[in-house]
């Protein structure tokens, strides 16, 4: 029988713990804030930004968001942006990443990829600042570390995506399979974003190429049991394909029932279905804004299934209330 996810319900546990942890934080006379920058001309920029400071602010993380527009000059949002990063009492930067279709209407024959690069890169880093701002895993340091494997010793966090992924593989190793490691599995992730399969690929591929624990004081949704996979014989991997890419497995005609961990990002209705996967399987939706996973063929076949919504949402959102309190120093 498979499971369906409840994000809503583990999202609310944990911003039980955060709540404990901001008021220790306030204790010590530590007061998070984070500045949110979004575009108007995107209604679920919007939509999320609101649902992002109402989760902060039920945290008691003070949250401030400013609007731009697409047609606003680069120059004017890198001076906000460097006017945050000075900002002492600012502890955390998010920009909401627009999809770029919407972008493209303001903006036609314009080059989103390096708009978004030319802000991004304004985001505080250890590096660029002397102090990480960088709430998100944004900036091209943070992503440089990441796939470098040394976010953690630098003092930086995973996206919240891939962070909310992470705590629900490690949710089901605790009250599902207590056996389950997702570096003793081959994985694979469908979507190629920054936001997402980028950084959980090299994440992953790190922890399974060192088989190093993560220290116990960085983020509970990061540590992983590898003592499993230290004795494992078996040989694991973990994939990254795009959409090109995985429509060439199908046109192959190939199965995914090697893959027992598949994480999907493309927002394609129903990619995923019950004929490719393996009767174990451990799905996590990260579609939006409609679910990958035909979830009608998928069930009693899977294991397990994240919903699309109250799947990897809110659990995405209180990922990035925890990176925010990460963020802070002295760690607690």
């Amino acid at each position: 029988m498979t499971l369906i996810f409840n994000g809503e319900q583990l999202a609310k546990q944990k911003a039980l713990k955060l709540k404990t942890k901001v008021a220790a934080y306030y204790a010590k006379g530590i007061y998070p804030k984070v500045a949110a920058i979004f575009f108007k001309e995107d209604a679920a920029s919007a939509l999320y930004t609101s649902l992002k400071k109402q989760t902060a602010e039920n945290l008691g993380i003070a949250y401030q968001a400013k609007a731009f527009s697409f047609a606003s000059q680069v120059e004017e949002i890198q001076e906000y942006l460097e006017s945050l990063n000075t900002d002492s009492s600012i502890t955390g930067i998010i920009i909401q990443k627009p999809w770029t279709k919407k972008w493209l209407e303001v903006v036609p024959n314009g080059d989103f990829a390096k708009w978004w690069s030319s802000l991004v890169s304004h985001i505080a880093t250890e590096k660029s600042h002397g102090v990480n701002k960088d709430v998100d895993g944004l900036a091209p340091a943070t992503l440089d570390a990441i796939k470098a494997g040394t976010w953690m010793e630098d003092g930086m966090v995973l996206p919240a995506t891939a962070r909310a992924v992470l705590s629900i593989l490690k949710d089901y190793r605790a009250n599902v399979d207590p056996e389950f490691s997702y570096l003793t599995e081959n994985v694979l992730i469908i979507g190629q974003s920054d936001l997402l399969g980028k950084p959980l690929y090299w994440h992953i591929k790190n922890l399974m190429k060192k088989g190093i624990t993560v220290p116990s004081n960085f983020g509970e949704a990061c540590q992983v049991s590898v003592a499993a996979a230290q004795n494992s014989v078996k040989k694991c991997e973990v994939k990254l394909v795009g959409k090109k890419g995985f429509e060439e497995i199908i046109e192959q005609k190939k199965s995914l029932s090697e893959f027992r961990v598949i994480v999907s990002a493309t927002g394609q209705k129903n990619l995923l279905n019950g004929d490719l996967i393996s009767s174990n399987s451990v799905l996590i939706d990260v579609g939006e804004p409609q679910g990958d996973i035909d979830l009608p063929s998928c069930l009693n076949k899977a294991d397990f299934i994240t919903p699309v919504p109250n799947g990897v949402g809110p659990m995405t959102v209180i990922s990035l209330m925890a990176n925010a309190l990460d963020l802070l120093k002295p760690v607690l």
